[in-house]
């Protein structure tokens, strides 16, 4: 009788040369400044309805400015794709978001910090109340100014 065949899990198949990068870990490291804070001061500039640098929100919530990009992380994003946009070829992701299992409702997503390649930070954010709004491929750096559009702050 033949052994078992193992199962190999797509996490160990995966060449993770430049690092992985978890969006499910517990206490999150905060490098740049409190993600929450962060989160809150994304929703104020939102609720002003007013044109707004991203570097103004970041610097009002106290945050570093050792960041060069932002990415959205939404359900189902395809790691390929995110290194493409977050322009960190090598990079394993492990707990991107994907449907809860048990409902009908996607899970949260992610606001992705980068500097100079390398994933630094991320801010959770409720998809019932995500205040910028990112089209496929986009990306915000510092430089970026956001105009309320249609409920959302969105890069001009």
């Amino acid at each position: 009788m033949a052994p078992p065949k193992q199962h190999v899990h797509a996490q160990e198949s995966r060449d993770c040369g430049r690092g992985r990068f978890d969006f499910s870990a517990r206490e999150a490291r905060e490098p740049l400044g409190y993600s929450k804070t962060l989160y809150q001061k994304m929703l104020d500039a939102q609720e002003s309805r007013q044109t707004v640098p991203m570097l103004d929100i970041t610097r009002a919530a106290g945050w570093s400015d050792e960041w060069d990009r932002m990415v959205d992380v939404w359900e189902h994003t395809d790691e390929a794709e995110l290194n493409s946009r977050a322009q960190t070829p090598g990079y394993c992701w492990d707990g991107l978001p994907a449907s809860a299992p048990d409902s009908d409702h996607p899970s949260d997503g992610f606001y992705l910090f980068v500097r100079d390649g390398r994933p630094v930070q991320f801010v959770r954010y409720q998809l019932s109340r995500y205040p910028i709004q990112l089209l496929r491929g986009v990306v915000v750096t510092k430089e970026t100014v956001l105009t309320y559009q249609g409920s959302k702050l969105r890069p001009q």
